[in-house]
């Protein structure tokens, strides 16, 4: 009996050894990978609203963007080549000529009477027939751009309440209506308060100009005013629309010797495969009409350099 005992006690602590390594044994590398977590998918981000160059109170009659991939291949260098140049001159052209968005169309026409680009001849005639079926004000008055005897009424004007229409629409008519007396302080506080308020100064600036009005500012405010718009492209990438704009404003005043070379290069760097241009190199693949015209007009002044070039506000027919 005592031997009986002995054998099974034996069994018991023997068994009792080899079931502890057992316990201990770490987990399979497949056990290990069913432990981690599932990838999450990456949001896109979503697009930021960007102020428009002249106004942002008249709704769109298209999609503000259009889905597209970045061209591939370009890096930047101090000079665009003449073939990179002309093929995303030619992709502007075709991207931005079916817009319907009607501030676009009035920058198309002054690029074709400053350039001449045939797919723009009828920019005009399409924005009087979107301002037939949305006749509101400031269409209205902005369309003096595009035609020099265009006519208002007083109730037009009351219209221009947005804090980018009064830096500009008094210099739109400034050969007609007379200036507000705080007009002068409302460009030197548009020019000290930075970013979209400083474009818009200099392009009233420009209006002031071919209008030949002449206002009392500080002395080298407009040179200031110049450098402050140059220092607007010198962020770095991505391509903003604000630097487009600062850019383009520039072009428009005869000013473009302070666009740096490079940043043109990154201009075309940064263009989209379906021939626009994003707010924002941060939302990818979204294309739209406001960065697309600004970057059209910095390269069909790189394209078309000349010493002079057809004011912006349309002359007056002779």
């Amino acid at each position: 009996m005592k031997k009986s005992l002995v054998v099974v006690f034996c069994v018991i602590i023997l068994s009792s050894l080899l079931a502890v390594p057992l316990l201990l044994k770490p987990p399979s590398a497949a056990s290990q990978s069913e432990q981690q977590a599932t990838p999450q998918s990456t949001p896109q981000p979503t697009p930021n609203t960007t102020p428009e160059s002249i106004s942002q109170s008249i709704p769109k009659n298209t999609p503000e963007t259009t889905e597209s991939t970045p061209t591939s291949g370009l890096q930047p260098t101090n000079q665009p080549t003449n073939d990179k140049l002309e093929v995303a001159v030619n992709n502007a052209i075709n991207y931005i000529a079916q817009t319907q968005e009607p501030y676009a169309l009035l920058m198309l026409n002054v690029l074709y009477r400053r350039f001449g680009i045939p797919e723009f001849n009828d920019s005009l005639q399409r924005y009087d027939q979107i301002l037939t079926s949305y006749p509101h004000p400031l269409l209205q008055v902005y369309r003096r751009i595009a035609d020099h005897n265009n006519t208002l009424d007083e109730t037009d004007f009351n219209a221009v309440v947005d804090v980018m229409d009064t830096i500009t629409v008094p210099a739109l008519y400034s050969d007609q209506r007379s200036l507000p007396d705080n007009y002068p302080s409302v460009l030197i506080n548009a020019k000290n308060s930075g970013d979209y308020m400083i474009t818009h100064a200099l392009l009233a600036t420009i209006w002031l100009q071919e209008n030949n009005c002449n206002i009392s500012l500080p002395d080298n405010f407009i040179e200031t005013l110049y450098h402050d718009t140059a220092a607007l492209t010198d962020r770095g990438p991505p391509i903003t629309d604000l630097a487009l704009e600062a850019a383009a404003f520039l072009y428009m005043a005869g000013q473009g010797n302070l666009v740096d070379p490079a940043f043109v290069q990154n201009v075309i760097a940064a263009q989209f495969t379906n021939g626009g241009w994003s707010t924002t190199q941060n939302e990818p693949y979204n294309t739209n009409w406001h960065p697309s015209v600004l970057a059209l007009m910095i390269l069909l002044h790189v394209a078309h350099p000349a010493a002079s070039h057809p004011p912006m506000i349309a002359p007056a027919p002779s």
